[in-house]
């Protein structure tokens, strides 16, 4: 006879006491463990977390009005009218803003409320580009995104509009 045909008398025995053969997995104290460590490190990274996704949207707030007034000064241009963003509700930048002819008051675009957190400070009623591109309102214009929390580390961001039209973001507040 073959011995692979066989059973080992080692198998047999070990089953004959009552001892199991060693299983593979994990025992409850070990899955409770890694839950554990698991629960502090969340804890202690979901306020980093918090503080990361506000400077985004005061980074994507900004970045969105710099594209409507990039489009408002296009198209006055464009059309040979003026052009102004101004918000969606009277006088309050927090619920959105929208591109309009001021002529006709034809939207050209909107965008929607900046988010959880997000400030706009400095911001006049409206702001109006003339037919040659330019700004209506002399000087330079400042729009301020900060975080309504105050949270450290979160860092506001200043678009600045300069006499010819052209917008700038940049980190931290305008002065």
């Amino acid at each position: 006879m073959s011995t692979l045909a066989q059973p080992t008398r080692a198998a047999g025995a070990a089953s004959a006491r009552g001892v199991r053969p060693a299983g593979r997995g994990f025992t409850l104290v070990e899955v409770l463990t890694v839950l554990a460590v698991l629960a502090v490190l969340v804890a202690i990274a979901l306020p980093s977390l918090a503080n990361v996704m506000a400077g985004q949207r005061l980074r994507a707030a900004g970045t969105d009005l710099m594209s409507s007034l990039l489009l408002a000064r296009s198209e006055a241009i464009k059309r040979n009218a003026r052009v102004a963003v101004l918000p969606q509700v009277d006088g309050d930048w927090t619920q959105g803003w929208r591109v309009a002819t001021v002529s006709d008051d034809e939207q050209l675009d909107r965008k929607n409320a900046p988010g959880y957190r997000v400030y706009v400070a400095l911001v006049p009623a409206e702001i109006v580009y003339e037919r040659n591109g330019r700004l209506t309102a002399p000087g330079t214009t400042q729009v301020e995104f900060s975080d309504s929390d105050h949270a450290p580390g979160v860092e506001s961001r200043c678009l600045t509009i300069d006499p010819s039209g052209m917008p700038m973001l940049a980190v931290g507040a305008c002065s």
